[in-house]
């Protein structure tokens, strides 16, 4: 079973499901599939938790590959309110719901050793070789900020793709002390720059994991952050694996072209669907 951590609000279906089907695309095994979500719509209207709905449709999409997959919807909104509300970093660039996976540790039944996902990355090969990064005495291992190896420092890692190790991180209580800096230290990248500083020490793997950039040939997991381009003029950049015309245009990238076209098909089967659902 290669047990997979995802995290965010009912809007993060699209990325979800993207994911998912280019990891099913290249990984026959079953998988596990753990989404944390918070209920906060008493700080913003679209704060809406993920649905059941949503968790049923994606766990059909894994189990049509391996009819072991399963999706697991894990509603952490007690503990994440408990512990969050009044933080500096609620309301920043990022939305609240980059601080929830830091609430893993204290989630009952959680594997030992999971690979968290950002919403936002697609595989290109096989991820179930990332298991096969020793973990004895790290906390997560995770690849170099490709902008922040260069900007902030040159061990800066980014957060988009981490292997936990959840055993330690219960025994050491590092994500206790993760979000205890949360709460109190305004940061520009909320809980990646407090993982970067309390990290007793750093396990990196290769940007192959994580790549920030563009497509290589070796390339296992890409990552659809926000980057920078210098020309023809310095600007910021971010586009979206459903954003699919921009991706041809811009990025002029059609590698994952059929498993985009295959999310078209699943979202329009889920739109059809969702009406019986009352979701």
């Amino acid at each position: 079973m290669i047990p997979i951590l995802y995290c965010g609000n009912n809007k993060v279906f699209d990325g979800i499901l993207i994911s998912l089907l280019s990891i099913t695309k290249y990984t026959t095994a079953p998988l596990g599939i753990y989404i944390m979500t918070v209920d906060l719509q008493d700080i913003n209207a679209e704060y809406k938790p993920v649905t059941g709905a949503q968790r049923s449709f994606l766990e059909s999409v894994v189990r049509r590959v391996n009819a072991d997959s399963f999706v697991c919807l894990i509603d952490v909104t007690e503990q994440f309110r408990s512990e969050m509300l009044g933080s500096p970093n609620m309301i920043t660039n990022y939305t609240p719901y980059t601080l929830v996976r830091l609430f893993a540790d204290m989630v009952s039944g959680m594997p030992d050793k999971i690979l968290y996902l950002d919403t936002d990355t697609m595989a290109h090969a096989d991820i179930s070789s990332v298991f096969d990064i020793a973990m004895d005495g790290y906390d997560f291992a995770a690849a170099r900020d490709y902008l922040g190896k260069i900007f902030i420092r040159y061990d800066y890692q980014n957060a988009g793709v981490l292997l936990l190790n959840l055993a330690q991180i219960r025994r050491t209580g590092f994500f206790v002390q993760v979000r205890a800096f949360c709460r109190t230290k305004r940061m520009w990248f909320p809980d990646q720059t407090a993982l970067n500083r309390l990290v007793p020490k750093k396990k990196f793997m290769s940007s192959r994991y994580n790549e920030q950039r563009k497509l290589h040939e070796d390339t296992v997991i890409q990552h659809f952050c926000k980057s920078i381009r210098l020309l023809p003029f310095y600007h910021t950049i971010n586009i979206k694996p459903w954003e699919i015309e921009r991706l041809h245009r811009i990025y002029h990238l059609h590698a994952y072209d059929d498993i985009l076209d295959e999310y078209l098909e699943c979202k329009t089967k889920f739109s059809v669907l969702r009406p019986q659902t009352g979701e």
